[in-house]
């Protein structure tokens, strides 16, 4: 038979300052150091970790970026529009 009425209380105790790892799809690391009593809603530091050659995944971004020698106009277009007028393929 199970006990009756109120049941004891149980102090758990959580810890204050930990960090947590994170290992992202493109092969960084990330370690989040937490401190509760600092900020208690948040990481009071993120460290990134690259591996060795590491070239980021920015490199798409890049390439989108070029502009283009509009020689009806002489001024420079992004690469949608120079598709639009046959600039490139």
């Amino acid at each position: 038979m199970a006990k009756r009425g109120r049941p004891s209380e149980q102090i758990v105790e959580t810890p204050t300052k930990f960090t947590r790892k994170y290992l992202n799809a493109d092969g960084t690391d990330e370690i989040w150091t937490y401190d509760l009593d600092k900020k208690p809603n948040g990481p009071i530091s993120v460290e990134v970790i690259y591996p060795k050659g590491f070239k980021g995944s920015n490199i798409k971004e890049e390439k989108e970026q070029e502009m283009f020698l509009n020689p009806a106009t002489g001024r420079y277009v992004a690469k949608f529009r120079a598709k639009q007028l046959g600039l490139i393929k």
